[in-house]
């Protein structure tokens, strides 16, 4: 073993980040998602695990590094490549690499982004009323192949450590496969977030032999005809159990996405249902936007949010142990402009993936992404912003749960504010459904959605809505 060539496992993400408080590293398995926890002794191994090196020239190395005799770190050096091995986190050549691997990732910035989603394209093949891209029809200027891959790889020199393609529908794009393994081999943890109609066996192989970690899709409701009317295409809802039924068959771990709309507000405790028997968990709800398709007819207000919300948690109280009492609210605001970008199919940058284009700050064709998302003054003044500073939120009795919304505020009112009804009512459905034995604090039963007075919109415009429940096509 010892003239072999230890290598870090080409899907282990391996970073030493650097950011203003201060260093950590990561080394976290992107196909199983599963995170190891560094050593010193691990770390100062692992980085010399280039594919160039044997464990022989490891030892050396180390004896020299740290003052202590080759023959005394023989052991316990040889143990820690088996268990890395055993762990899959190396694996060994017989040959040495014809060039050099740096194991470790270098990261820089002052804040560390984990996550970013792109939309690669809004082509798609169906036609959602609720739709917030108004997706069909590729968008003028989308971003080639080409320049996807470069953006991946700026990304991962940022510390991106999961990226979320989506559309649009993802699957309609010629170069899919080859966006998606460029990604793995960054290496990034990779989700896909579908209509869910066009998976196929073949595709479903192919995603499997590449990683791909989960998939998002969408199912508003288990009405044929509803879903159909919602997704503008009969037989839409058969073809996508048809495609979720090929992602459970491979064993890919699939989060269920339901839109909030008035075509499906009174049968969500049905599709709940539905989830439930067929073992389809996690699901996750929204409302739908005030935007794109979704103007007319077809968003819920607060008011009717809010009474979708204590049915089904209400339901789900008595007959699921996945819904819990809210938990207070972590620092750092919203989180809007933290830890995740979004990448339009043309390059716009957008500072969370709730955000309407309107609220794009730029364009990855015309800056250094690493250095603007540090540095850009519109992002330092998202970043900032507390609820407790909006008028409409400071005496709120659920503050010290909710930071609000500023991209839904945005959609809504076409303000750089905090306030966000839907988060007003999405609480109080919470405290209505567990006050009685889990939140001690006694709250009156009136909850406002108000009216405020206009502040300066950064972005310009008209209109408003709320809401972050698009799915994709």
């Amino acid at each position: 073993m010892v003239k072999r060539y230890p290598v870090l496992k080409e899907d282990i993400y391996f970073a030493k980040i650097h950011t203003d408080s201060g260093l950590q590293v990561r080394i976290r398995n992107t196909t199983t998602e599963k995170d190891f926890k560094p050593t010193p002794d691990t770390v100062a191994l692992l980085t010399l695990c280039t594919g160039t090196n044997t464990v022989d020239e490891i030892i050396a190395i180390l004896s020299e590094q740290s003052g202590e005799p080759a023959d005394t770190l023989v052991e316990d050096v040889t143990a820690i490549v088996k268990v890395l091995q055993e762990k899959g986190i190396l694996t060994i050549a017989t040959s040495p690499l014809k060039r050099s691997i740096l194991p470790a990732k270098e990261i820089k910035g002052k804040y560390l982004t984990e996550s970013t989603q792109i939309e690669i394209t809004n082509r798609c093949n169906l036609s959602c009323v609720h739709c917030v891209n108004n997706s069909g029809e590729p968008c003028p200027d989308e971003l080639t192949t080409g320049e996807i891959l470069s953006l991946i790889d700026t990304l991962s020199s940022m510390g991106v450590q999961r990226i979320i393609f989506t559309g649009g529908e993802p699957l309609l794009h010629p170069d899919l496969f080859q966006i998606l393994e460029h990604a793995r081999k960054a290496p990034m943890i990779v989700d896909i977030f579908t209509n869910g109609t066009l998976l196929t066996e073949e595709n479903v192989k192919k995603f499997k032999k590449l990683g791909i970690r989960q998939f998002a899709v969408s199912i508003d409701c288990i009405n044929e005809s509803i879903h159909d009317a919602f997704r503008g295409q009969k037989g839409a809802l058969r073809r996508t159990l048809h495609g979720i039924k090929l992602l459970k068959e491979a064993e890919f771990p699939v989060r269920i996405s339901i839109s909030i709309a008035q075509l499906n507000k009174n049968d969500i405790i049905d599709t709940i249902m539905y989830l439930e028997e067929h073992d389809l968990k996690p699901y996750q709800m929204a409302e739908v936007n005030f935007s794109g398709r979704g103007l007319e007819g077809v968003a819920v207000s607060p008011e009717e949010y809010y009474q979708v919300m204590v049915e089904q948690l209400t339901y789900r109280k008595e007959f699921s142990n996945e819904i819990k009492a809210p938990v207070l609210k972590p620092e750092g605001g919203c989180g809007i402009a933290q830890s995740e970008i979004c990448i339009k199919s043309d390059g716009t940058i957008l500072p969370c993936h709730a955000c309407l284009r309107d609220m794009g700050v730029g364009n990855v064709r015309d800056v250094d992404l690493a250095e603007f998302w540090d540095n850009n003054e519109t992002l330092e003044m998202f970043r900032g912003m507390r609820a407790e500073n909006d008028t409409a939120c400071r005496d709120c009795r659920y503050l010290a749960f909710c930071e609000g919304c500023i991209a839904n505020a945005f959609t809504l009112e076409r303000k750089i504010r905090s306030y966000d009804p839907y988060a007003c009512a999405r609480q109080k459905a919470y405290d209505t459904v567990f006050a009685a034995e889990e939140m001690a604090e006694e709250y009156s039963e009136d909850i406002n959605f108000r009216e405020e007075d206009n502040k300066t919109s950064l972005f310009g415009g008209e209109g408003g809505g709320s809401g972050s429940g698009g799915a994709p096509g």
